[in-house]
């Protein structure tokens, strides 16, 4: 927490799925929102990663993490975890003298609009920065709106879009990228293993094309969501600026060539890698846009909450997108939910937390026009009930969070104050 005013507002950021400190120390907007206002700044750490472990961490790191445990990892839970916090941090005789805003990025952004939105008494906003910059959503005025960033809300539009808009984004740094991979991951598939091993820089021959081309995929996903015009490790160590160019731009004597190449300015943009394992370097699981690696711990946890509220079905058909063709329909994630977690998923969900959202007031949702993630996000402003969505220019996911940086983007120093 940072210091603050006695009576000043507290910015409160819902963590989401991984160790609250890496999120902390990528959210420099924050520290310097709650400098300018004088506000206390608290950053929560979701249950069932980083340090809150409700089991202990052997529980979360080996296999007795498992389904029993698991009951009480859900969204409902987690947001009751957030507002016991917010009422022993506030107490309610002086809530409204300090207003609580709520922040947060991703999944983060959904937990900081339903905290909005069921709990309004507590939150009084759910919205950045924004809202002293816009005539509309003066400070004074509403006091703090609630900020969701690249928040997908609209569960049922990230499948059909999610895999195209990594595509688009491809296209748009560098035209006729899409077709360079097509044609790149058409030539891996007829590769034998001993070929692909050595293309690929792979440790051992002991790969299979399926995992290969999921792990090939995530890397195009990860740089384009972390596609930002300035280094940042948040979503991989050595990520240079612009890195989904980068991957575009890479030149190959043929398709596979070009298509490792592009691969591997993602997983060794260090240069210090020797040679890619894949099963280390990403990790399968019921959400097919990534938990991580294998050393994410809190890639089980989410897989956990893919499983049975934050569902998407993210199908590639080759098509729209630029990847090879996979169903991950109700079919795929219904039987890979039961056999892992025995959970059913919790198809619709969303729905009414969506309409909790849409009756809600004083949210602001950001989102990136580069960040594959905006295909379910709510896009449209609503003045009837103070529902705005700012949309930025060429960003990438959560890019908006991020401390100001002298390469910023001209569409993120608008909705910022001077």
């Amino acid at each position: 927490m940072s210091k603050a005013r006695a009576d000043g507002p507290v910015l409160f950021f819902c963590g989401n799925e991984g160790d609250i400190e890496v999120f902390a120390n990528f959210s420099g907007f924050l520290r310097e929102a709650a400098t300018a206002l004088g506000a206390q700044l608290v950053f929560a750490e979701h249950r069932f990663y980083g340090q809150s472990l409700p089991f202990g961490p052997e529980a979360g790191l080996h296999s007795d993490f498992g389904r029993l445990q698991v009951q009480y990892l859900n969204v409902e839970q987690a947001l009751e975890d957030y507002a016991q916090l917010i009422r022993f941090l506030v107490p309610e005789s002086l809530r409204a003298q300090r207003p609580v805003v709520a922040f947060g990025g991703s999944y983060g952004g959904m937990l900081s609009s339903w905290m909005r939105a069921k709990y309004p008494e507590l939150i009084f906003a759910a919205a950045p920065w924004m809202e002293w910059t816009l005539a509309d959503f003066r400070f004074d005025r509403c006091k703090s709106d609630p900020v969701a960033s690249s928040a997908p809300v609209h569960f049922d539009r990230v499948g059909g879009s999610f895999f195209r808009m990594v595509t688009d984004a491809a296209e748009a740094v560098s035209p006729g990228c899409a077709q360079r991979v097509r044609r790149g991951f058409a030539a891996a598939t007829s590769q034998s293993r001993q070929h692909l091993r050595a293309a690929f820089s792979l440790c051992n021959d002991d790969v299979r094309l399926d995992e290969l081309i999921l792990w090939a995929r995530n890397a195009f996903v990860t740089v384009a969501m972390g596609n930002y015009p300035y280094a940042t490790n948040l979503f991989g160590q050595g990520l240079k600026a612009w890195p989904l160019k980068s991957a575009c731009e890479q030149k190959g004597l043929n398709a596979l060539e070009f298509l490792a190449k592009a691969v591997g300015s993602y997983y060794n943009a260090t240069g210090g890698v020797i040679c890619h394992n894949i099963t280390e370097e990403y990790r399968d699981c019921a959400d097919q846009t990534g938990c991580g690696n294998l050393h994410s711990a809190w890639g089980r946890s989410w897989d956990v909450e893919a499983c049975r509220q934050i569902v998407y079905y993210t199908s590639t058909n080759n098509v729209t997108d630029m990847f090879p063709a996979k169903e991950w329909g109700p079919r795929q994630l219904s039987q890979y939910c039961k056999q892992t977690w025995n959970i059913t998923p919790e198809t619709f969900w969303f729905g009414p937390w969506l309409s909790k959202i849409q009756q809600s007031s004083h949210i602001i949702f950001t989102y990136g026009l580069s960040d594959p993630w905006r295909g379910g996000g709510v896009l449209n402003s609503s003045r009837r009930s103070d529902l705005v969505s700012l949309k930025i220019r060429e960003a990438g996911h959560i890019y908006d969070l991020a401390a100001s940086h002298p390469d910023d983007l001209p569409d993120v120093r608008k909705v910022r104050p001077s």
